[in-house]
């Protein structure tokens, strides 16, 4: 080995087969680094003999093949699965002690064939793996000694390699059916970038799945034969599954093939054809179909939106894969010969362009995405079940960060906030992987109502990571364990921690007076932009709304919703003299009607720049809507009477006047005002008012 000589090497971790290359510099091109039987790929196999003895590879897939020792294959699909074990001479393996094992294996391969010491590497994974997977990948890496420079999505690195980001533009689709994993990803290429739009998979279906179907038909056929089960035979099952292996790739170049098993004394002999290999592993193509339609549709992309189909992974070498894929998108289908090699030098590329290290490398730009939602474990609305809140949803490009506040309610003097980090789908956190569980400390608690701030992270590694600030200032965090019983997450929460329902109708001016231009601007604009402000903070409360608008007379110009964008939407849409030129009409009394079903904290919120004409109609609304407990704020304008707003004002500092420029400022207060709980209730005036980020404070 040369003294002195490192190389950044890219690894692609296989189900299957593994491979390591680097980027040849005095060529500007990816080289795949054999291994030392002189081969590109080497199986992802592990074999633990009696003796003790450990064998990787090569030796270790014939071991297999001869049903020797304990063999360990298509761990990866157990990758941070913590109930996943091999226990082999007395010891037990995790699928990330077996990956340490197999990295370990392809190093000191790849450094024996170069005479160069490996530092550093960029490491391929499937795109949807998550967040445990992804970190388990790291770890493992890092166990070897190297030092992992990145994790890259396998069908990006693939379209890195095929030169992808040097094209015309086009939106392609990569159908990656590896060994043991499945994923979809819709990029759009361009002169000097990718950018991924999103991405799909199951990391429980791959060629694998196509073995394991012509494995199935032969016991069937030997057992129907002669009454034994060679799969009830350790030894001859793992025969099985090699040769299986061996005889989808001749149903790949012809029409049937001729499979021979000998076991307990017996030899049977059948013939398998490609027809009826089609036919037994459609339901697999259809599997993958489900998913490709299921991100196209999430995309709001149809079929014919794709301009080409990549091809990657050993497995899509299957005439069916093809076929299939013609028939379904009909767009141009490119493969190449090199299909199992395309990841690896991809990384291989990567790890280049990461460490800057190649002035040959021909920079580009690569925006991927996250495969999965990250969520909070968080109060349902009506407080009566625990839900998982999407902070940062599937298919957002990465690196990505998202803040959301934390509060405690008066008398809260609690001095550690406990957050529950979720990554799925599903509202119901029972369908989701609980990632972690973070404590934040270190912030000032004086009982009178404390706000912090979480925020939720994915670094361009697609790894998770929480922080948590208080006034701009970092607290502390610290991971602990995650419970081992989560199904409290599935029951009715202690009603100490039930969330307060906010509900809010906003009540808008509408008369001609809106329409004249006032320190530059015009009311209703201004009103527009500041109320959607505002109506963004509280919706991240849970909040729900209402929208009236008002003149000589009154609309519901949108019912109570918890759809923001319907809220935002109907703003947007507002226009001066809809509901007459004047303001002879109160707007209270239909409020008050729409918040009359609701509980918790109730608002009513009118925005007028001009005098009422019917004031005492007005005033008597008002009344009744202090003695319902519901409370009126009246911000006014522009010509608006000060001392009529504070007649229809139901709580203390109610009547605010401020000029249009200075509206933002009152929006603010009110909406802290909303979230504390604070205004003024018998129902709500000293609950916790913000607890709807709270996971478990004990």
């Amino acid at each position: 080995m040369r003294a002195g000589c490192k190389m950044r090497v890219g690894i692609d971790l296989g189900t299957t087969y593994s491979a390591v290359a680097r980027y040849d510099q005095a060529n500007s091109r990816p080289v795949v680094i054999n291994n030392t039987f002189g081969k590109e790929l080497t199986p992802s196999v592990i074999c633990f003999l009696d003796n003790g003895d450990v064998l990787v590879g090569e030796d270790a897939k014939d071991m297999q093949a001869g049903g020797t020792g304990a063999a360990a294959a298509a761990f990866k699909r157990a990758m941070g699965d913590q109930s996943f074990t091999v226990e082999a001479a007395g010891a037990q393996y995790s699928a990330e002690d077996l990956s340490a094992i197999l990295l370990k294996k392809l190093i000191s391969d790849a450094e024996a064939v170069s005479g160069e010491k490996i530092d550093s590497a960029v490491i391929t994974v499937p795109a949807y793996f998550n967040d445990f997977q992804r970190k388990a990948t790291i770890r493992a890496g890092e166990a070897c000694g190297v030092k992992v420079l990145k994790i890259v999505n396998e069908p990006t690195a693939a379209a890195i390699s095929y030169g992808y980001s040097g094209s015309s533009e086009k939106t392609i689709l990569v159908y990656d059916l590896g060994g043991g994993t499945f994923d979809v990803t819709i990029l759009e290429a361009r002169k000097g970038g990718i950018e991924v739009k999103g991405t799909d998979g199951n990391h429980l279906l791959g060629g694998k799945d196509w073995d394991a179907a012509v494995s199935k038909f032969v016991a069937e056929q030997f057992l129907d034969e002669f009454g034994v089960d060679p799969r009830d035979d350790e030894s001859a099952k793992n025969e099985l599954i090699v040769a299986s292996e061996n005889y989808k790739k001749v149903l790949s170049r012809s029409d049937s093939v001729t499979i021979q098993l000998k076991h307990d004394g017996n030899a049977g002999k059948y013939t398998l054809t490609r027809e009826a290999f089609d036919a037994m592993t459609e339901p697999l193509l259809l599997a993958t179909r489900e998913v490709c339609a299921g991100l196209i549709s999430s995309l709001g992309m149809s079929w014919g939106d794709i301009d080409e189909v990549l091809l990657v992974g050993g497995s899509t070498r299957m005439p069916q894969v093809e076929a299939f894929l013609r028939e379904l998108i009909g767009a141009r289908i490119v493969s190449n010969s090199d299909t199992d090699l395309a990841v690896v030098k991809g990384a291989a590329i990567t790890a280049a362009l990461y460490a800057g290290d190649s002035k040959k490398v021909r920079a580009f730009e690569i925006k991927d995405v996250t495969a999965h939602s990250l969520g909070a474990l968080s109060l349902r609305r009506d407080g009566k079940a625990y839900v998982n809140e999407v902070m940062i949803p599937k298919n957002s490009k990465i690196p990505a960060s998202v803040r959301k506040p934390f509060r405690l309610g008066e008398g809260n003097m609690t001095d550690v906030v406990e957050v529950y980090i979720l990554q799925g789908e599903s509202a119901d956190p029972r369908d989701c992987h609980v990632l972690s569980k973070v404590s934040a400390t270190g912030f000032e608690n004086d009982g009178g109502g404390t706000e912090i701030e979480i925020e939720y992270r994915y670094n361009e590694n697609g790894v998770v990571d929480v922080a948590a600030y208080q006034g701009g200032e970092p607290l502390i965090i610290e991971s602990e364990p995650v419970p081992e019983d989560t199904g409290w997450m599935g029951e009715a929460p202690r009603p100490a921690e039930r969330a307060v329902e906010k509900s809010v109708v906003i009540c808008v001016d509408m008369s001609r007076s809106m329409d004249k231009i006032v320190d530059g601007v015009r009311p209703l604009d201004e009103v527009k932009r500041e109320t959607a402000g505002f109506v963004r903070e509280l919706a991240a409360e849970g909040a729900v709304f209402g929208l009236v608008g008002f003149g000589d007379k009154v609309g519901v110009i949108r019912d109570m919703t918890s759809d923001q964008g319907s809220i935002i939407g109907a703003l947007e849409s507002l226009k001066v003299n809809e509901y007459g030129r004047g303001t002879d009409a109160s707007p209270i009394g239909t409020a008050a009607a729409m918040l009359s079903s609701r509980s918790g904290v109730r608002m009513i919120l009118i925005l007028t720049d001009g005098k009422w004409g019917k004031r005492d109609a007005a005033v008597a609304e008002a009344r009744a809507c202090r003695s319902s407990d519901i409370v009126v704020i009246a911000m006014g304008f522009g010509n608006a009477d000060v001392s009529f707003l504070k007649q229809i004002a139901t709580v203390d500092e109610g009547a605010i006047f401020t000029t249009i420029r200075g509206m933002g400022e009152k929006f603010s207060t009110i909406a802290t005002a909303v979230k504390k709980g604070s205004m003024g209730l018998r129902e709500g005036g000293s609950s916790d008012g913000g607890k709807k980020e709270r996971i478990k404070t004990r």
